[in-house]
């Protein structure tokens, strides 16, 4: 009796066991298959203490012994509803038709009043087949590959062979202690490997994750980085999108903790190492600088910065995003370039007229004055009067073309047909400025365009191009293809353009010429806009070039 004592009291530790390890998976991952197997778990400790320590004689009372398959049936229904949760499929209606049969199977042997071990054969092949349906089940849909699934599966394959036998030790007193035994023991080794099962599932569950956000990190078009400041200043990550941003590998920056802040403009330097040294201040504000490439061109881009700190308070990392902004910022310009032209627009419309009017009568009236004798002493004074007017009148009408908003009339021609029409003229006045222009012309389809803007328009880049070269040099005009677009482009020998007139071509009134009046390149970037083109300027100290980009209709 005290053997038949241990295994049962064995025999519920184990259930508890297996009630306590199901509960903390379930407080941990929040799934509802945990919950069925729970309940299931606490069905078999109620059974175990009220049926199987011999609390209530059920053997001999067919009330109680129906009692008993109903908890027994209903411990492997709701364990096997569980299951078919975890692996995501509909219960199959056929274990409740089979456990319904089974259990009038066992009451009618009940009521034929046949001995305990065939009353308890339809519960135990019903439990027997659930126990390996179960183990094959988890080795089927557990996605690990360690032995840990193995070992649950056998487990409970073990565990409903040792169902089938209780029929066969219920009538056998010196056996049946051993029989509960060893089924606390199997309990037992079902509850360590659902926790090796399912530390490994976590464990295989955070690997994943990691390899997808490190797949995002490494994927993302935008630099993402950790740099950390304490103990030692070191950058402890960096996405690889920062090579094509900077031209650096991460191993570069890696090697150099301070490579990206040799990178930044000089002239951002202030404004970046105000946001560096107060990162707390900048509120999640996106911070935009200058950074030089390893090929030395200068790039925008924009950076979004998390402090990290510790409990402390003290500042431990930065975490953030670098973004290439620089097409972006072309735009910015453009559409600042396009509003300039339309104030410029504006203002045109409500004063030029306005002006031009008082100087023709003062025109007129010098004119008048310097054809009478009594103020030919003061002619050159009237003539240089009347040429300043005249200069005064030809910038107000470059004025009113560049902002008046006329109709292009778009016809289908040929731009090399243009260019060698103006030929002539270049040539004339690259002669008296004592240069050379040579021009390359390949074959290109014909496009739409306004011909005689695009005279305009070659005109006023080919007089810049000789002004640049006051001591001579050599100008090229060329057609090509390139990516689908037909370019002209104007090359000139000067000496490039200066960085801040670079971030402003195209706002009226700005030039670098002593006598000009800062309109012909804004009219030349009108001109695109109506045609639908954009223009791209290349400049080193070794000159300047002009691309012109058109659509092919």
């Amino acid at each position: 009796m005290d053997y038949f004592i241990v295994s049962i009291a064995s025999s519920i530790i184990g259930t508890a066991l297996m009630i306590l390890i199901y509960t903390y998976l379930y407080i941990v991952y929040r799934e509802r298959y945990f919950g069925f197997w729970i309940l299931s778990w606490l069905l078999l400790f109620l059974r175990n203490i009220l049926f199987d320590s011999g609390m209530l004689d059920w053997t001999q009372s067919l009330v109680w012994f129906s009692c008993f398959q109903i908890i027994t049936f209903g411990i492997l229904l709701i364990f096997v509803q569980g299951t078919y949760l975890f692996v995501g499929k509909p219960v199959n209606r056929r274990w409740q038709y089979a456990a319904t049969s089974f259990f009038f199977l066992g009451c009618m042997f009940a009521i034929m009043h046949l001995p305990l071990g065939y009353r308890l054969l339809p519960c135990t092949v019903f439990g027997g087949i659930t126990g390996i349906w179960l183990g094959i089940t988890f080795m089927r849909h557990l996605q690990l590959k360690s032995i840990s699934k193995f070992l649950l599966g056998y487990g409970f394959i073990f565990w409903g062979i040792h169902f089938l036998d209780l029929p066969f030790l219920i009538n056998e007193t010196w056996l049946l202690p051993w029989g509960y035994l060893i089924e606390s023991l199997l309990r037992l080794f079902v509850a360590i490997a659902t926790l090796l099962v399912y530390f490994e599932k976590t464990r295989s569950d955070l690997m994943d994750k990691e390899a997808l956000y490190r797949l995002l990190a490494e994927n993302a078009v935008d630099s993402i980085y950790r740099y950390r400041l304490m103990p030692t200043p070191k950058l402890e990550y960096i996405s690889p999108s920062i090579y094509a941003c900077t031209g650096y590998t991460p191993e570069e920056f890696y090697v150099d903790a301070n490579l990206l802040f040799s990178l930044i403009h000089p002239e951002d330097f202030t404004t970046f190492y105000q946001f560096f040294n107060n990162p707390a201040f900048v509120d999640y504000v996106p911070h935009s600088f200058r950074l030089t490439r390893k090929d030395k061109n200068t790039i925008w881009v924009e950076q979004t910065c998390v402090p990290i700190y510790d409990n402390d308070g003290n500042l431990l990392a930065l975490e953030g995003i670098i973004r290439d902004i620089t097409s972006r910022k072309s735009l910015e310009q453009i559409a600042l370039r396009a509003d300039r032209l339309n104030t410029v627009g504006e203002m045109a419309a409500s004063v030029a007229h306005e002006i031009r009017n008082p100087m023709t009568t003062v025109r007129g009236y010098l004119q008048f004055l310097v054809s009478k004798e009594e103020f030919s002493l003061y002619r050159d004074r009237f003539e240089l009067m009347i040429q300043e007017l005249d200069r005064t009148n030809s910038i107000i009408k470059e004025y009113l073309c560049m902002a008046k908003e006329k109709r292009t009339d778009l016809k289908k021609c040929c731009l090399n047909r243009i260019i060698k029409s103006l030929l002539p003229l270049i040539q004339a006045e690259a002669i008296a400025s004592a240069t050379d222009v040579a021009h390359e012309l390949s074959e290109i389809p014909e496009l739409q365009l306004d011909e005689n803007e695009i005279r305009q328009l070659l005109l006023n880049l080919v007089r810049n191009g000789l002004e640049a070269m006051p001591t001579g040099g050599s100008l090229t005009i060329r057609t090509f293809m390139d990516k689908g677009k037909v370019i002209l482009s104007v090359n000139d020998k000067g000496h490039g353009i200066p960085d801040h007139i670079l971030n402003n071509l195209g706002k009226p009134f700005l030039t670098t010429k002593d006598t000009g009046t800062g309109l012909g390149l804004p009219m030349c970037y009108r001109i695109a806009q109506r045609h639908q083109a954009d223009i791209q300027v290349k400049t080193s100290n070794q000159g300047t070039t002009f691309f012109i980009r058109f659509s092919i209709a």
